[in-house]
């Protein structure tokens, strides 16, 4: 998408920053996050705490934002991608951290989405959401994110 850096305004619209192994580290708003194909889930959380919660879900795939911030894969590397690692930080401190194998399309294919609405309400002050349909409980579902960093720095253990 070549989203370039996006700086606050004065309506403090939330954003989320990515960071880490990439060629194009970005800062978007949920209006930047509009611009990639959406795509809708209805989603079912099964929590001991909470009972069933029941949602519907909008946003782009978090593997394309990912993709166009330029991932610092090693093409000299047979599959490179299977050493990063994707930590989700929301505005609240909670965290979760998944494996680029699981959102990429070559392996899991996971459909997370980065949901710029919940519901039918836009996310544009509360910032984005990280939504992980394929997980019975909510618990890596991320809100207010305002922070996704890639690292795939390891060293070779041998």
């Amino acid at each position: 998408m070549g989203q370039s850096l996006t700086q606050p305004t004065a309506h403090s619209l939330a954003s989320v920053t990515l960071t880490g192994d990439l060629a194009r580290p970005v800062r978007l708003t949920v209006p930047d996050l509009l611009a990639w194909p959406q795509h809708r889930t209805r989603v079912s959380f099964e929590c001991a705490t909470s009972g069933v919660q029941h949602h519907r879900f909008e946003g782009p795939l978090l593997h394309d934002v990912l993709y166009d911030a330029g991932p610092g894969f090693d093409p000299a590397r047979r599959k490179d991608r299977l050493r990063f690692l994707i930590a989700v930080t929301g505005a609240d401190g909670h965290h979760a951290l998944l494996t680029w194998a699981e959102i990429d399309p070559d392996f899991a294919h996971a459909p997370v989405l980065l949901a710029v609405g919940i519901d039918g309400t836009p996310l544009d002050r509360a910032g984005p959401q990280l939504v992980l349909p394929q997980d019975r409980c909510g618990a890596r579902h991320i809100s207010g994110i305002n922070a996704i960093r890639v690292d795939g720095r390891y060293p070779s253990w041998k």
